[in-house]
């Protein structure tokens, strides 16, 4: 048995190896105690952005809930101090006065952090015994998951340096519509999904789910960002629920109303409307303007009956040359034979109000 040349240590079980002739170990340290060994140093890292670790720190809260997808990857550090492997109890041995210097992932144990001290401060705040066991033991939860860390054995300040550069240079962000693909945890990105799957008219129009943009030879009607969007400002009239309008426990009700809201739409627009050089439906602002003038006649005290005005978009020449629509976002460029929005946000809020101003309800069918 090889005798340990640390005298005072913590011990995590994990595994020892090597990559390009250093040292590594992994293994998992639980959240509580992330705030005594996982430091960040400037030398070697970049400055935190407050309002990533605020985002992450609602994540992960959100991951203590009954019904949660939440994942954290791990966490690359480089020990400053002595560290170990004992392959006799396949564990790592981190002496008490070493730190690890976090080289990629301190947004996401300052998120942690975050996390438990607002689940601490909603701990001392609570305002009844029963309020005050429920978030201790949800405060307990928390402190006991783990997080993934490699660990690189000491190295100098260029080593650090350059490991982050590395870490960060050769990560490739997904592009949105696959990143929506794989979000389970956003109700409208999973109501998105469903339809885009079951609703036999966008199935027929098309919902590109990978591609960020939708080029002249894509026969999709709309991206999956797109119809994602589009959802959101039917329910909540914005891009962002902030106030939570929809919800896992609400989702099915919602979701009958989208859908029948969907086949409605799609029966008064015209049968070629993925004609993107013809109509300017294809556009993603158009889309989601029809859906916040949705949102506007769903929760307009005058409208008797929605769907009357929903099938009344029948009439309106959708047309890329049609002069009603300059002056709503954007104009017509005879260059390009299109009619171009000057922005998104406005070419949203021009598309609803040109739809309040100039369409009518059809009351007979």
């Amino acid at each position: 048995m090889v005798q340990s040349s640390i005298d005072i240590g913590i011990s995590f079980s994990g595994a020892a190896g090597n990559q390009f002739g250093k040292k590594i170990y992994t293994t998992m340290i639980p959240y509580k105690s992330i705030e005594r060994f996982l430091v960040v140093f400037q030398d070697v890292q970049r400055n935190v952005n407050k309002a990533r670790v605020k985002e992450i720190a609602d994540y992960v809260l959100k991951g203590t809930n009954t019904r949660n997808y939440c994942f954290l990857s791990a966490v690359t550090a480089t020990c400053r101090g002595e560290i170990e492997f004992d392959d006799q109890s396949k564990s790592v041995k981190i002496d008490i006065n070493s730190v690890l210097s976090i080289n990629d992932g301190q947004h996401r144990v300052e998120g942690i952090k975050l996390a438990l001290n607002n689940l601490r401060k909603q701990v001392n705040n609570a305002k009844t015994d029963e309020e005050k066991l429920k978030l201790e033991e949800k405060l307990d939860y928390l402190e006991n998951m783990c997080i993934p860390v490699v660990i690189f054995e000491s190295m100098d300040k260029q080593y650090e340096q350059q490991l982050f550069h590395d870490l960060n240079n050769l990560a490739k962000t997904p592009t949105k519509s696959i990143s929506l693909k794989f979000d389970n945890n956003d109700p409208y990105t999973a109501m998105a999904k469903e339809l885009a799957d079951e609703n036999s008219y966008l199935i027929k129009y098309g919902v590109e789910t990978e591609k960020t943009q939708l080029r002249e030879n894509n026969p999709n009607l709309m991206l999956l960002s797109t119809l994602r969007n589009t959802i959101s400002f039917m329910v909540c009239g914005s891009e962002n629920d902030k106030s939570s309008v929809l919800t896992f426990e609400n989702y099915d009700d919602i979701k009958a109303t989208v859908t029948e809201t969907f086949n409605e739409i799609f029966k008064a627009l015209p049968a070629d409307c993925n004609d993107r050089k013809k109509y300017i439906i294809g556009t993603a602002v158009t889309l989601q303007g029809i859906g916040k003038y949705v949102y506007t006649l769903l929760n307009d005290e005058e409208v008797v009956n929605w769907k009357d005005y929903i099938f009344g978009l029948q009439n309106i020449n959708w047309k890329h040359d049609n002069k009603m629509w300059n002056g709503y976002g954007g104009s017509y460029d005879p260059e390009k034979g299109r009619f171009v929005f000057g922005g998104t946000g406005g070419g949203i809020n021009g598309v609803r109000n040109a739809l309040i101003e100039n369409n009518h309800p059809i009351f007979s069918r």
